[in-house]
């Protein structure tokens, strides 16, 4: 019998939820693809999940039933960011206002790879191996229409030493983009929209 009540209170708590999701008007986000803007790129997979870890930056628990936050097509959003790049500016922090006038978006995010490399060389040093360099920097570009602001973080990381894995470009970039999403504050944006509509 307890059981039962207990679920019947969570079906009505869900019930609840999506008649007031279907009140609200979701959070419009524009996400573009992760450009490539650096001399090597990195490989189809590397990418995925770098791709991936926006996503988590982005992720709303429930969203599924709640519909707080709609993610626009991205076709849309990558017609969008060709057409901001025929402008007359080459920053990418001026492109994502355009963007978001064009897709009728809340927050765009434009999260660009601008360096990825990495090189092997022997050391001069008879009792070391071979030596690493590698480099990896992402430019993350952010535009909030509810405050009209336009964030800009970047960050990099280099390493030059023996081979390690940690020092391997792919774990590089990986620390880097992690580096310029939490100072953004994107997940926090996001869930700002979310207790906006609550209140």
């Amino acid at each position: 019998m307890c059981r039962l009540h207990i679920w019947l209170c969570l079906l009505l708590l869900l019930l609840t939820c999506q008649a007031q999701a279907a009140e609200r008007t979701p959070l419009k986000v524009a996400r573009v693809p992760i450009v490539v803007a650096s001399y090597q790129a990195p490989g189809r997979e590397v990418l995925g999940s770098l791709e991936q870890q926006v996503g988590r930056a982005l992720h709303v628990p429930l969203n599924g039933t709640l519909h707080a936050v709609e993610f626009l097509p991205e076709r849309e959003v990558r017609a969008a960011f060709e057409d901001a790049r025929q402008g007359p500016s080459r920053k990418w922090r001026d492109l994502v206002r355009p963007m978001a006038e064009r897709l009728g978006a809340d927050l765009v995010v434009l999260p660009v790879l601008t360096g990825y490399e990495q090189y092997e060389r022997m050391s001069w040093n008879w009792n070391r191996g071979t030596i690493v360099y590698s480099y990896a920097s992402w430019e993350l570009c952010i535009y909030d229409a509810r405050t009209d602001e336009v964030v800009r973080k970047q960050a990099s990381r280099v390493f030059n030493d023996e081979y390690s894995a940690a020092g391997a470009v792919e774990a590089l970039a990986r620390t880097a983009l992690d580096a310029v999403l939490r100072e953004s504050g994107l997940h926090e944006k996001v869930m700002a929209g979310l207790r906006e509509q609550r209140g």
